[in-house]
């Protein structure tokens, strides 16, 4: 009991220094103040607050840039506790048990986000990439009462036969539904009070079949904690401007979104990520800081080309999918030494980041733990592993969960738990320097004559060919051998493609020979989820 209060007041110690040094906590007066803690008082431990309490300390600045315009933090607080009344009222004057958003990335999922949050209901985000035969299963088994949803879904939400409210997010009107726009204008209801804490759940990529969703209550210290590492690893600072590029139903931009909420900055977005429009946006809207995935980074540099740049970047966040170690060098090439590597999933939540001095030491690092997160690398029997062996990831505190939404056709197996620590499913190690590294998914593991192979040290090894732009690598089956591999290739822009006994000799050079693949697939491009991750079929 006294080493968990003594954890805590750290925390909490941390977060005031944090905030101190990062110019989120500086002095404000005393009806400021009292605006802030209200809005800490009403709506508790939630993103919510932080909009409020941006709303009430720097009410004019700007909340979010879209592909629409500009809306300042007073203006979507207005917005959405008109919404939240609505839709109280509409609802009886109860809040909605729950409440999906099916929206990409603009104002409107903030707001549904927001309005969610304020009316204490479990929010339940939706990927918006999801084909109508799953969007109907995903719908029949959390049954959102009420859902916010972009124009482009509603026939595939007809389909469904979804029979909730339905609120459409990115117009002003609407045939036969209301509008986020239209309920805003509502006049003289009074929002509700919150009675309950905020639950936001999540969906997993469903790469390997259909997505599950992972709830996660709204933790005081776990959110305090991820601030904490936020305002120290990556020196987020009061008004940054954060170019936020991956889908904010994933984990990693919803991270992103509530980084930007809670050093009161300015989140820019726009429904579709082109890198060309990023470079433009960095530029025009003096973006500070950028979020992105691996292959973001790639599209990124692709616009920008090789020559140094200077813009305002101050900070590079990645994360959701490995990193590749070249792309590390060649965005430092360009952009300055300024990426931070992040990593976690949607059952753990974000478990370590890599400073720029790590990466530029250990480019395949994914880090050092986040504060309030314990990390272990666990053997087959459970032991814990010593630095360099690789073994299975297990993580303890943050925002971890072990439990999946109940499913009435299937219930899904809940996450292994080891004295506390849960897995992620995933393999790595540490390094002498206290490091972690990612070697692949437990489940990714191909055995090649009784060898045990993760594609990870396969890609890394192919893709420092200079010649290759992107790598995968599959096991495939194989009489003699069990499993041998196979790998998918992208060529350069502007390269010759090597041939198969070239690329083989390559990884001869850098890897043990049985880590050679047998076969390689030259590939237009790698195909990926919106989150990054790759959806090449399983052999």
């Amino acid at each position: 009991m006294r080493g968990s209060l003594r954890r805590a007041a750290g925390t909490v110690l941390g977060a005031a220094r944090a905030g101190l040094g990062s110019g989120v906590l500086g002095p404000v007066g005393p009806r400021t103040l009292a605006r802030m803690l209200r809005a800490v008082v009403r709506f508790g431990p939630s993103p919510a607050t932080l909009v409020a309490v941006a709303a009430a300390r720097t009410p004019d600045r700007l909340a979010v840039v879209d592909e629409t315009g500009q809306l300042s933090y007073a203006r979507l607080q207005e917005q959405c506790e008109a919404v939240s009344a609505a839709l109280y009222a509409a609802s009886g004057r109860r809040a909605p048990e729950s409440v999906g958003v099916l929206c990409r990335n603009h104002r409107g999922f903030v707001q549904a986000l927001v309005v969610a949050l304020q009316l204490g209901s479990e929010v339940v985000l939706v990927n918006t990439e999801l084909p109508e035969a799953q969007l109907g299963h995903i719908l029949r088994r959390h049954r959102p009462e009420t859902l916010i949803a972009d124009a482009e879904y509603l026939p595939a939400l007809a389909s469904a036969g979804y029979e909730g409210r339905l609120v459409v997010a990115d117009l002003e009107r609407a045939d036969g539904a209301q509008t986020l726009a239209g309920l805003a204008a509502a006049e003289g209801l009074r929002p509700p009070r919150v009675r309950r804490p905020s639950r936001i759940t999540m969906l997993t990529s469903g790469t390997t079949g259909l997505a599950k969703g992972v709830p996660k209550s709204v933790s005081p210290l776990g959110v305090i904690g991820l601030a904490v590492s936020g305002l120290n690893v990556l020196r987020l600072r009061a008004g940054d401007v954060m170019l936020v590029a991956p889908p904010l139903f994933h984990g990693f931009g919803m991270l992103a979104a509530v980084a930007s909420f809670a050093v009161g900055g300015t989140l820019v977005c726009a429904k579709k990520f082109d890198g060309a429009w990023a470079l433009e946006a960095i530029e025009r809207h003096r973006v500070s800081v950028f979020f992105g995935v691996p292959v973001m980074f790639q599209r990124l540099l692709a616009a920008a080309g090789p020559a140094p740049r200077r813009t305002g970047l101050r900070l590079a966040l990645t994360g959701a999918a490995p990193m590749p170690p070249h792309v590390v060098r060649e965005f430092a090439g360009v952009f300055g030494d300024i990426m931070v590597n992040g990593y976690g999933s949607t059952e753990v939540g974000i478990v370590s980041l890599a400073a720029p001095r790590d990466l530029a030491e250990a480019p395949g690092t994914v880090g050092r733990p986040v504060l309030g997160v314990g990390v272990r690398v666990l053997g087959e029997d459970r032991a814990q592993l010593a630095p360099g062996q690789t073994g299975e990831v297990f993580v303890k505190g943050g925002l971890a969960t072990s439990a999946y939404t109940e499913d009435p056709v299937k219930s899904p197996a809940a996450k292994e738990v080891v004295a506390g620590y849960i897995s992620t499913g995933d393999m790595g190690h540490f390094d002498a320097d206290g490091r972690l590294y990612v070697d692949g998914r437990a489940d990714d593991m191909i055995v090649s004559g009784g060898e045990n192979i993760f594609p990870g040290e396969v890609e890394e090894a192919l893709c420092a060919h200079a010649a290759l732009a992107d790598v995968v690598v599959r096991g495939v089956p194989d009489q003699e051998y069990g499993q041998v591999l196979r790998a998918y290739v992208v060529v350069a822009p502007q390269s010759e493609p090597p041939t198969a006994e070239e690329l083989k000799a390559h990884v001869k050079g850098r890897l043990e020979r049985y880590k050679v693949p047998k076969e390689f697939v030259f590939l237009p491009e790698i195909p990926r989820n919106p989150s990054g991750k790759v959806v090449l079929p399983r052999s």
